[in-house]
């Protein structure tokens, strides 16, 4: 009897899995055309911004948010350029701090962070 309700427990646990998974993909479905429009939107004031820059009706100094790939909206990882906070800050020196430029600096950041989680587990 105690195997019996140890698979029954399992199966309803699968089966609540599936139910939150299907409900998840199409709670996303739903929103997905909306959110692929803000991301259109998105990337015509970048693209404006650009214009402006070139034509130097912008702030001097002044840095164009990169743009969204709507093919990868949806894939999005921690180390994708839409987290960079580029041209967003107060300071108006226009340097950059160094773990946004440096590429040995972000590469050891990621690998201490890939670390403290081995660590951890």
């Amino acid at each position: 009897k105690f195997e019996l309700e140890r698979l029954e427990c399992s199966y309803r646990h699968t089966v609540s899995e599936q139910r939150l998974q299907y409900k998840t993909e199409a709670s996303v479905k739903r929103r997905e055309p909306g959110i692929v429009k803000l991301a259109s939107s998105y990337n015509s004031l970048c693209l404006q911004m650009v214009g402006l820059i070139h034509k130097g009706k912008a702030p001097r100094g002044s840095i164009a948010p990169l743009l969204i790939p709507r093919d990868s909206l949806f894939k999005l990882d921690v180390d994708d350029d839409i987290w960079q906070d580029v041209g967003l800050g107060d300071d108006s020196d226009g340097v950059l701090p160094p773990w946004l430029v440096d590429e040995k600096i972000c590469s050891g950041i990621r690998s201490l962070l890939e670390w403290r989680c081995c660590e951890e587990e």
